[in-house]
């Protein structure tokens, strides 16, 4: 099979030849229908400065696939079905490659948790991110559900936003679109977004329907006033850098918590002298547990995936794809097989 692999640290992936994964007795073999380019981790992946380790290395983790084959022990997927987040192992030995999950290979695996620990099949007894498809969408679409799934989950399940609250959002990018949509559609009294320029203006406007954009520190009479009642009562980081946690917890203010969502590499980390404070959180996201809220939501019309797709492209052209998120030229690359 052919997969995406980073040779070295750096930008520069190729479409090369790697090892089939075996799957094991709790495992489906699953053949990629599309896997999306992450706008953040992935390129911090391929710059080995995430997850560091050895290379070369296997990217990709918002993949969609089919179930090919199924482990002797496997109860729950049967082939033909549709599943979220193929892998391939850790190490593939003889191709000497490290899996950062490896969803950008022509076959993954699924584990069926739910047999492996026993459970009845269902978010409720086991929340994992490896799960059956609930909506018949496009591969595309579907790989673009594993973002909105995680800010989702993450907004209503982590920061708890509910009506009656003001919402600060820090990043511009399509975590912080998503994270605008869905607290204005949890109820959010007010939306305001903070970034550096007003290259996705349009889009927060049109997507995430915010009641402000703010560059650096333009504050809208709005936002001020907000600030100086005390602060956000949520602000989320959601760029994963030095100066947006120090932007998010500002605008938190003295009443307000900061959620942090995004992910730094390693050679730009986080203050710990911030991360330490009481109101400042690690913002975490189980997306298992919410795929059939964001499902309720696209069919009552209220998210559309197309808006979440910007360009789609076959695996081979995944330096393309590459240098698109890395030139900030798009939403969301997919790439299919």
């Amino acid at each position: 099979m052919k997969g995406v692999i980073a040779r070295e640290p750096g930008t520069e992936v190729i479409f090369t030849d790697m090892t089939e994964p075996v799957p094991g007795e709790y495992d489906t073999l699953v053949r990629l229908d599309a896997c999306g380019i992450c706008n953040s981790t992935d390129y911090k992946l391929a710059k080995n400065t995430f997850v560091s380790g050895s290379f070369p290395i296997a990217l990709g983790h918002e993949s969609i696939g089919t179930v090919v084959e199924t482990g002797k022990k496997v109860k729950h997927f049967k082939p033909g079905d549709r599943v979220f987040r193929q892998v391939l192992p850790a190490i593939l030995e003889s191709d000497g490659l490290r899996s950062v999950w490896g969803g950008f290979a022509e076959l993954g695996l699924v584990t069926d948790e739910w047999a492996r620990r026993d459970i009845p099949y269902g978010p409720e007894h086991y929340p994992g991110a490896q799960q059956k498809l609930l909506i018949d969408v496009e591969p595309a679409q579907a790989a673009t559900m594993i973002t909105l799934m995680e800010t989702l989950d993450c907004a209503a399940n982590t920061c708890h936003v509910k009506p009656g609250q003001s919402v600060a959002i820090v990043g511009t990018g399509p975590v912080g679109q998503a994270f605008a949509l869905f607290a204005r559609l949890l109820g959010a009294d007010s939306v305001h977004v903070f970034g550096r320029t007003n290259r996705a203006l349009d889009r927060f406007q049109q997507i995430g329907r915010c009641d402000s954009f703010a560059i650096d520190d333009e504050y809208t009479p709005d936002a001020r006033r907000i600030l100086d009642s005390g602060g956000f009562d949520i602000s989320i980081e959601a760029v994963g850098s030095p100066d947006g946690l120090q932007k998010a917890f500002i605008l938190a203010g003295s009443k307000g918590v900061v959620y942090v969502y995004g992910v730094c590499g390693d050679d730009d980390p986080f203050q710990q002298e911030i991360l330490a404070r009481n109101n400042v959180k690690q913002a975490g996201a189980t997306e298992g547990r919410i795929q059939q809220r964001l499902v309720n939501f696209i069919e009552a019309g209220r998210v559309d995936l197309n808006d979440w797709v910007s360009h789609i492209l076959p695996l081979s052209a995944c330096q393309e794809g590459f240098d698109l998120v890395r030139n900030k030229e798009a939403v969301k690359v997919v790439l299919t097989a």
